[in-house]
């Protein structure tokens, strides 16, 4: 009887794709700050990026045709990340091949999270999932638009090519509208994609307060 009551706890948490994702995310959170400063530290990261993107595969890969496109535009993905280090250009490669994957996986884990059913902890954790996803991807959008338009950000008053943590760092600043002016964007451009990510940050919060609320339904008052 234990062990039938162990197995079917562990298949319940092999079915909660949407945490392992988020462990996945916050791992890749709490890495990036300690460990951007070396060689190693920075492969470590790579490989937490590698690991986020395959948990983002399982996690959307609910029919066969969604997994397999999934697969398909995280297969780049991981590879430029795997050689970004080594080979120029391949950062900027490697970032815009995570923005148009990490579009898609939000797609269907918005779908996942917002369709009218039962909420579960595992929805929960694909909300939280899905608006940390939501500034990494517009992180990398940041940085593809750095490249193609130089000086478009500065930091501390300092025109600066900013690296990844620096723009998840303010991407979670724009996203949450918290903006503490550290890191501004200085270019026409990179405002109104700024403006853009404010937007976004506002509306998913309002659509997400929106969802949960009629998940509940209205108790009647009695006479």
């Amino acid at each position: 009887m234990p062990d039938v009551t162990l197995r079917a706890q562990v298949d319940e948490l092999l079915h909660q794709r949407c945490f392992f994702l988020f462990m996945a995310l916050l791992a890749l959170l709490i890495s990036t700050p300690f460990l951007s400063e070396t060689a190693g530290g920075r492969w470590i990261i790579t490989l937490t990026n590698v690991v986020v993107l395959v948990s983002a595969v399982a996690a959307v890969g609910h029919s066969r045709l969604s997994f397999v496109i999934a697969f398909i535009l995280a297969l780049p993905a991981i590879v430029f990340r795997l050689f970004e280090g080594s080979v120029p250009g391949y950062i900027t490669l490697a970032w815009g091949c995570n923005a148009v994957f990490y579009v898609f996986v939000l797609a269907n884990l918005l779908h996942y999270v917002l369709r009218r059913d039962v909420m579960t902890a595992d929805k929960l954790y694909g909300a939280v999932a899905a608006y940390v996803l939501i500034a990494i991807c517009w992180a990398f959008l940041h940085g593809v638009l750095q490249y193609f338009y130089p000086g478009a950000y500065a930091l501390g008053g300092t025109l600066k090519a900013l690296d990844m943590g620096e723009l998840i760092y303010f991407s979670f600043t724009a996203l949450s509208t918290t903006g503490f002016g550290d890191i501004t964007p200085v270019l026409i451009q990179s405002r109104f994609l700024t403006i853009l990510e404010m937007v976004t940050g506002v509306m998913y919060i309002a659509i997400l307060i929106a969802r949960l609320t009629g998940v509940y339904p209205v108790v009647a008052k009695k006479p």
